[in-house]
């Protein structure tokens, strides 16, 4: 019994020390973000001069050049950036949850040889690496015509591939069998039953699963940068002004203000919803 409770206090103490040095970067850095440009070169350390200024001088002086497909370059702010962002974020977490969740109920429900098929090329698409595909994406995306828009980028979120899949999958087979045969007893439909009954059963998970896929999307940069250059987003933005060092926002308080402008709606968020991230997921309804 010396073993596991010198590893697990080990393990322990390696995650307090991590915690503590996430929660030292997090206050260093929004402490930075309220520091004038001359308090910063004094002290990077110390404590700032509270130049909270520094948050409406960036929302109002970000503005990043974007090439359009007909060689006009668009300058964006904040303000324009809003509508590319909530297409890219709300739409592609929509379709990338819906996806798994409506391929996994069909793979639990109907029972065909092909389904363990389907189950398997999730599991060996999760544990080999996809290398070198990028090219490849782009070119079938140019040649369908989906390439720099929205729609294909919509398309290329709604695949069920992945953890998710497991998760939805582990959920419907969680389901009690009783559900489905009182509504078939009651002349209850296929739609019907996966409409009215299956899909409400895992709506927490199904939010769960959403928000994780949002928030992910907000943070990402690279996507759309890569996929869609002409549709720029906050993400892209911020990692724009993190690179530049030819403008008025090339400081380091200002870069950090930057991050911690997008960070805010996601940290919002979690405050919100931190009881459904972090809580127990239960499916019940059957009483004995």
């Amino acid at each position: 019994m010396k073993m596991p409770k010198l590893f697990f206090g080990i393990v322990l103490a390696a995650l307090i020390i991590y915690t503590l040095l996430l929660f030292v970067s997090f206050v260093w850095g929004f402490f930075a973000s309220i520091k004038s440009y001359e308090a910063f070169r004094k002290s990077v350390w110390g404590l700032p001069d509270w130049a909270f200024s520094n948050y409406p001088f960036v929302y109002n002086k970000l503005s990043i050049p974007v090439r359009l497909p007909d060689n006009r370059v668009v300058n964006y702010n904040l303000a324009s950036l809003l509508p590319n962002t909530l297409m890219y974020v709300l739409g592609g977490a929509l379709l990338a949850t819906l996806a798994p969740c409506l391929m996994a109920y069909l793979n639990v429900k109907f029972k065909y040889r092909f389904n363990k098929i389907v189950y398997g090329i999730v599991l060996v698409t999760m544990m080999l690496p996809i290398v070198g595909s990028l090219p490849s994406e782009i070119k079938v995306l140019k040649a369908f015509g989906l390439y720099d828009t929205m729609f294909g980028m919509w398309i290329m979120k709604a695949h069920f591939l992945g953890l998710y899949f497991l998760v939805f999958h582990a959920s419907f087979r969680a389901m009690p069998k009783d559900f489905a045969e009182a509504a078939y007893i009651d002349g209850c439909s296929e739609w019907a039953l996966m409409t009215k009954i299956a899909f409400p059963l895992v709506r927490n998970t199904f939010f769960i699963v959403m928000l994780i896929n949002g928030i992910g999307l907000w943070n990402d940069y690279q996507i759309p940068m890569l996929y869609i250059p002409s549709w720029p987003t906050f993400s892209t933005a911020i990692f724009w002004v993190a690179q530049t060092n030819e403008n008025e926002l090339s400081s380091i308080p200002l870069k950090l203000t930057g991050s911690f402008i997008l960070m805010a709606p996601v940290l919002i968020l979690f405050i919100v919803f931190h009881n459904k991230l972090i809580g127990n997921i239960s499916m019940g309804g059957i009483k004995e």
